[in-house]
């Protein structure tokens, strides 16, 4: 018989396999990714940052926050982006514009590329509305 000690020190150790292997998913080699966005030098809290890799596969996403600091997550429960180029934009998530206006070249005609290396990345997105 397994005292509850035991039980729970089983279980424990399932979920950190499981968190550790992304759930049997197999996952493409990742960077953290993280920066400021600021439009004419102030942040933008509340958008959203999306990588999208160039070879294909599966964007990044962050939200900002009131510094406008972002911190991408890959997968629920896994923090980066794919490595390689990756197209950048910049969008209000729920499709409204809050409070400023996010400029086509940083958002549906992006121009904005980074390429993301394994480790710890840093990109700050600093647009100019004009």
């Amino acid at each position: 018989m397994i005292c509850p000690r035991g039980l729970t020190l089983i279980v424990l150790a399932s979920a950190s396999a499981l968190t550790i292997t992304g759930c049997g998913r197999d996952l493409p080699e990742l960077g953290r990714v993280q920066g400021t966005v600021t439009l004419d030098g102030k942040p933008v809290p509340g958008a959203a940052v999306g990588f999208y890799p160039l070879s294909g596969g599966r964007q990044a996403l962050a939200i900002v926050d009131q510094d406008g600091k972002y911190e991408l997550t890959f997968v629920y429960g896994v923090k980066g982006a794919q490595t390689g180029s990756n197209e950048v934009t910049v969008f209000w998530p729920d499709g409204t514009t809050p409070t400023a206006a996010i400029p086509a070249k940083y958002n549906r005609e992006s121009e904005l590329k980074f390429d993301v290396k394994p480790g710890k990345n840093t990109f700050d997105i600093k647009m100019e509305s004009k």
